[in-house]
Formats: structure tokens, sequence, C-alpha cells
């Protein structure tokens, strides 16, 4: 695990190491073990390295046998062992015990089509001086960043923006298309970026880029097949069983590694069923890192420990220190660059930096509801049918509305008022519109339309070319999953595990993003993995017998923090300060009056105006730190 920089000038450049060490220093905490650098006098690829196989001889970067192809390379590569072999076999002899030679070699052998045999999470970088390219490519599920920036004197890529926003600053003109998505769902998806000029590549694609032209070919090389599955479809008994070996075989790979690896346990179904995997795998006690509230609403921790004592693990748990979240909350928001609200980054950071202290390796559960169709969301298809069934056309719009804006406003995000409200927000639309009004977790499209002075972008215009292969024939289950794929997951979920735990330089791999996995599932029958308000039924049943009797029948909490209550009590004095007439006036993109109505309604309880707020905020902390 590292993170990686290049720079490529048309001209020849004399600063050219200077500015990579620079570049490099950006992002030590992502690589705090070593450093590597490779230079010419036109191109320059750096990386910080944290030291998980191969401790003696990996450092990077790595050449092939005549140095004509150099790799700089950020991840693992969890069949790395197997592909060596079988290059072994060929003839090929290895200097290092890394995957990341292995990578170098078997691109010197298969070219660009060596990304189909790669299985793993990673964003890497080669210079073959053979062709005169660099080639630059991203994991299927983008579980690692890769930005770059390009003009008319240099192209330039980094792990973190940071790398290229801070050393770059004439880059800093903001992307109107980006705030309008940031605002709507709180993060920014790739291939968007805060800054116009900048891009994040796409995961499942690779660049190529001329070093003599500078031109740059973008190239996909994996997605999932989203067509209608025609043949007659497996048993649900023998899916069971592929299932499970492929869970076995997933959660073993991610275990490889020369150092200590643990496992984060939540007490939900997904991160307690890869720690019983692989708790069979080893007859060591595995380690077992959950994190608790004071709040038992927001809790789990009992739960964890239940399965934690079942398993027979080594379990540390720790409940949220608020105080320790408050004075770190500035420094863990502006790690991610960009803006960024999914407020559950804090407790993903608090358990990474108690978890580094035990092991440098986390098994996550990250990926299983979007591999197995475990959100509630998935669900409102049924409503909305129900919904449209039951009322007459004339009449729906009104009580949708009403349902979604008047009657259920002053509830939280865990309460049923809330939920009801996501619910009726998409009762009225159809499945995609829907849906993409249920993943706008920030503020609604007529909501950004007040909030931008009506310079706002309509956000689902943006998002539609993302999941463009969809077609009407798609099952309704599977285009909702594509649609979280695409969007959610590499720049929510993912995003916000890399930059929590890797700003305490702690490596988290997720055994449910295997891409076999992933395919697999989706040449599966809807009703395999939701089947009446079932969700993840077949994942459940496969594993059942590794866990507790009744546990799946406990409702999931997950990582969420009560920031409503927070801005009105312990953050109050910094929410007005971060939202201050004069702090805002100096962006120069916001209704003013707008937003005090929110802090009011807010502080008043009149309305519960958190999920705005915290939007408000974070970005407000971003702008502070990068654009002032």
């Amino acid at each position: 695990m590292c993170g990686i920089n290049g720079l490529l000038y048309r001209q020849d450049t004399p600063q050219i190491k200077e500015n990579i060490t620079r570049m490099n220093g950006l992002i030590e905490h992502r690589g705090p073990d070593s450093e590597g650098v490779y230079l010419t006098q036109r191109i320059a690829m750096g990386m910080r390295r944290l030291s998980i196989i191969d401790l003696s001889t990996g450092d990077q970067p790595i050449y092939n046998d005549d140095k004509q192809i150099v790799i700089v390379f950020n991840g693992e590569i969890y069949n790395f062992l197997d592909l060596k072999a079988e290059l072994e076999l060929q003839g090929t002899v290895f200097r290092t015990h890394s995957d990341t030679e292995v990578v170098l070699r078997l691109y010197e052998k298969h070219g660009y089509e060596m990304l189909d045999k790669l299985n793993g999470m990673f964003a890497f970088s080669i210079h073959d001086k053979r062709n005169d390219t660099v080639f630059i490519a991203r994991d299927r599920f983008g579980e690692k960043p890769l930005y770059y920036h390009l003009d008319e004197a240099r192209i330039v890529w980094a792990s973190e923006l940071k790398s290229i926003a801070n050393f770059f600053p004439e880059v800093k003109k903001m992307s109107k298309d980006a705030l309008s998505l940031y605002f709507a769902l709180t993060y920014i998806p790739a291939p968007y970026c805060i800054y116009q000029d900048v891009f994040k590549l796409l995961p499942g694609h690779y660049l190529i880029i001329d070093t003599n032209s500078l031109k740059i070919k973008s190239t996909k090389y994996w997605d999932i097949d989203t067509k209608p599955v025609v043949k007659q479809p497996v048993s649900y008994e023998d899916a069971k069983k592929e299932i499970r070996e492929l869970m076995f075989e997933s959660v073993q790979k991610r275990m490889i590694a020369d150092v200590p690896l643990g496992v984060f346990l939540s007490g939900g179904v997904d991160s307690t069923i890869v720690a019983a995997i692989m708790a069979k795998q080893t007859d060591r006690k595995i380690k077992t890192f959950s994190v608790g509230y004071a709040n038992k609403r927001y809790d789990e921790s009992d739960r964890a420990r239940q399965i934690a004592e079942h398993i027979g693990s080594d379990h540390h748990d720790y409940i949220l220190d608020y105080k320790e979240i408050f004075n770190k909350i500035d420094e863990i928001v502006t790690n991610y660059d960009e803006p960024y609200a999914d407020s559950s980054c804090l407790p993903t950071w608090f358990v990474s930096s108690k978890t580094v202290k035990h092991v440098k390796v986390a098994l996550t559960g990250d990926g299983g509801d979007e591999v197995f169709g475990g959100y509630n969301k998935y669900t409102l298809p049924h409503y909305r049918k129900r919904f449209q069934k039951l009322v007459p056309k004339f009449a729906r719009p009104l009580i949708a509305g009403t349902l979604g804006s008047k009657l259920f406003e002053k509830g939280d995000s865990k309460s049923l008022f809330a939920k009801i409200t996501k619910v009726a927000s998409s009762l009225n639309e159809e499945l995609i519109p829907g849906h993409l009004n249920v993943i706008a977790l920030g503020f609604k499209q007529h909501e950004l339309d007040v909030l931008l002075n009506k310079e706002a972008v309509n956000y689902k215009s943006l998002l539609y070319p993302l999941f463009f292969n969809l077609t009407p024939a798609t099952d309704e289950l599977k285009t909702l999953r594509y649609i979280d794929k695409q969007i959610s997951l590499e720049g929510d979920m993912l995003a916000k595990v890399d930059r929590a735990s890797m700003l305490c330089s702690l490596e988290c791999r997720a055994p449910f993003l295997d891409h076999r996995l992933m395919e697999y599932t989706y040449q599966l029958p809807d009703d395999y993995l939701l089947n009446n308000g079932n969700k993840k039924r077949i994942l459940k049943d496969t594993f059942e017998d590794l866990l507790p009797k009744g546990f799946f029948n406990a409702p999931k909490s997950g990582f969420e923090i009560p920031v409503g209550q927070w801005f009105r009590e312990d953050l109050k004095d910094d929410l007005l300060q971060t939202l201050s007439d004069a702090a805002l006036l100096k962006t120069g993109l916001f209704n003013l009056n707008y937003i005090k109505k929110l802090i009011t309604e807010h502080l008043s309880k009149k309305a519960n105006n958190a999920r705005q707020l915290w939007t408000l905020y974070c970005f407000q902390k971003w702008y502070n730190c990068y654009m002032n």
C-alpha cells in the first residue's frame, strides 16, 4: 500500500527532481516506511511506501531487466502468487518477492491486456521507453484513487489531489458541475473533481500517454454486464455453494501479508461474515476491532462482542470519544482534498486510528450491500409500485410532496420519519430518477437552486452518462446496484475508507469487492438476493452456519453520528463561525438568507436541517483550507 505521483513535461525541466520530491512529501501518511523516485529530464514518477508484502526487497520504483520499463504502484494484487507461478513456468526470473514486480512482468509479457489478470486494488503508472508511453491504470471498483491534470506544458497524476492542487495552484478553479454534484450527493464521483481541469480516472479504466506529443487516451477495460440473464438460472443451492467458495477464497487471498492484520467488526452482517470466514482460515486468534457509541441507539458494540466471543477472536472495542473527534474534524475532513460530507468518515477514522496501534492491515465488510442487495433503498421499487397502483395519477405529486417535505422533516436520519421521507421523495418517480432522489443525501434539486442562486446544474443530468449501458430490460435490482457501483461506491464508500484509513497509515482490504463475486451475483435472479423484503437473502443463507442462531434477525445501525445534536450543542459555536456571513461571502456562491434560515430553524428545533448544514459545514472547512 502506497501513494504515487507522476510528472510528464513537454520540455526538459531542471527542477523535476525537486518537484516530484515535494509532491511525495504531501502524501507521506500514505507511505511512511520509505520513498522512491524515478527520473528523466522530462518524466518523474514517485511513490511513498507502506510496507505490507516483501518488506526487504519490495522498494520502488522497480525496473525490468534492461531498464526500459519502470513502475510505481499503489495497492495490493491478491492473486500475485498465482500469477508469479505462471510467469516462472514461462521462464520469467524475479528479483523480488513483491506483487509490484509481478505487475511489471505481466505488462512486459502481455501489454495492456495484463489488467484482465489482476485481482486487487491498485493505481499504478508504468513508463515504457520502448514505445514512448506512460501507462496509468486504476482498479475495477476504484478502491485506490487516481487524479490527473493536463495542460499545454505537462501532465501530472497523483493518488491524492493535494499533490496536484498544492503544487500547481493554478488548477484551483472550481467546477460548477462538481459543486452541484457535491451539494446534492455530499461527495463528488469520478470522473468529476472539484477543480474543473482536474479529473479522476474512472474505475476499470486506463490511460495511455504519448510522452512525445502528450496526447492522452482513456480506455475501459472492465465493467459489469447488465444484460438480463437468458439461460436457465443456477439452482439456489448451487449458487450458495459457489458464493461460499468465492467468499472463502477472497478472504484467504486478502489475508496474505508480511505484517499483522485484523478485521473491522461493526456487528453488521457483512463485517461479521468476513470475520467468521477469517477465523476459519487460521489456527491463531484473529484480531477484531469495533467502535461503539455511548448513545445505545447508534451502538452495535454488544453485537460485535457477541460475534467476537462466538468466533474466539482477540477483540478490541472502543467507545467513540466525541472530544477526540471534535479536535480532529478539520484534519479529517480536509484530508479528502475535495468537499466531502459523509459523516461516517469520523468513526471510520476513529477506529482506524485505534486499529493501527495493533495491526497494519484490516479487512472490512465494505461492498457487501452493493454486491448482494443489502440497502433498504433497494426495496423502494416494491413500495413505489404499490403507491402508484393505489393512488390516482393526479393525486400522486400532492401526496408524495406533502409526505416528503411537510409531515416528516423533524426526525433525524435514523428515525421512521426520515425513512418515510426518503420513500415519499421517490414515490412519484420512475425507477432511475427515483433512485437518484434517494441517493441525494445533501440538498434536493429545488433546494440546490435556492442555495446556489439559480446557478446550480441539474445533478441528475451529470450522472446519467455514468450508467448509459443500462437497458429497459435490465432487472430492477441490477439497475439500482449498478448505479450505486458507478456512483456511490467509488465516490463515497471507497473514498471514505481510503482517506480515513490512510490518514492513519492503515491498509484496508474489502473481500466483497472481488470482481468475480460481483460478476457472479449479477448472473443470479433478483429474488435470490432480495425476496419479500429479505435483503441479502442468499448471503445470509450461505453463512448462517458460521454465526449464532438468530443473528441475522437484528436490525442494522451502521456508522452514524448525531451531527444534528452536535450542531445544537458542542459544535454550535464552530457552526456559526464556519457559516458566518463573512466566511460565506468569500466564496461568492451562496444565498446567505437561505443559509441563515436553515441555521435558525435547526437551532430552534423547528426543523432538522442536519444534512444540509453538515454538507455546508464540510464544504466551508474545505474552502477555508484550500481556497483562501
